[in-house]
């Protein structure tokens, strides 16, 4: 969702201008921090240009990627609330440029312009669905599956290269393929492997083309 699209589509004129006013935009390295878990949640945010990933903390201390997100993507709803805070860390996986509105200025924004509002939820509610789907996947599906989920995910995201386009436009660390599919390195490492000797990826040092991507949805769902 293109948050800017919502506004421009179902604000009205006025609080258009006062948004465009109250706008400020950031950029951050890549490994840099946009917000923390546990931070008070003072703004909201929409990636402009980049690419970055949310983690979340479980019991135990452990970490774990939920989600990617590239141009246009929102970041901080999940805060929204009588006690903003925000409930993961999100990081840059390159150099990314994001908008920010004050938190305050876009809950009165919501209030104000009812089909903005209302758009924003249903956006919000497939969200939801789909971390219960991946939730769900975790369970259900085989290592194999997973990876192959990860890289459908990573080419859906982030898309292929202007110039080569069977060649991801960014491809994650092996680490946080794993982070994602919710196993090991060595495992994604054994996959990667795999589906380069089949024909289906091609491995060119960190990065993936993807040779054919019917075959890796096959695995991904066989039947």
């Amino acid at each position: 969702m293109r948050l800017d699209a919502l506004m421009t589509e179902h604000c009205s004129p006025e609080w258009q201008e006062l948004l465009k006013e109250r706008n400020t935009v950031l950029t951050f390295k890549k490994g840099e921090h946009i917000f923390t878990d546990g931070q008070v949640a003072t703004h909201m945010y929409m990636i402009h240009r980049g690419r970055v990933k949310v983690v979340v903390r479980h019991a135990g201390g452990n970490e774990r990627i939920i989600r990617i997100a590239g141009d246009g993507e929102v970041l901080g709803h999940r805060a929204i609330g009588n006690e903003p805070i925000y409930t993961a860390t999100v990081t840059a996986l390159s150099e990314t440029r994001v908008n920010t509105i004050p938190m305050p200025l876009f809950l009165s924004t919501m209030r104000a312009n009812n089909l903005f509002c209302y758009h924003f939820l249903l956006y919000f509610a497939e969200e939801m669905r789909q971390l219960d789907q991946d939730m769900r996947d975790l369970m259900e599906l085989d290592v194999p599956q997973r990876v192959a989920k990860t890289l459908l995910l990573n080419r859906d995201i982030f898309g292929f290269d202007e110039t080569d386009k069977r060649k991801f436009a960014f491809t994650l660390a092996r680490k946080d393929i794993a982070s994602l599919a919710d196993t090991t390195y060595e495992s994604v490492i054994r996959n990667l492997a795999d589906l380069q000797r089949k024909g289906i990826i091609q491995l060119v040092g960190k990065e993936i083309r993807l040779l054919k991507k019917r075959e890796l949805e096959k695995v991904l769902n066989p039947f």
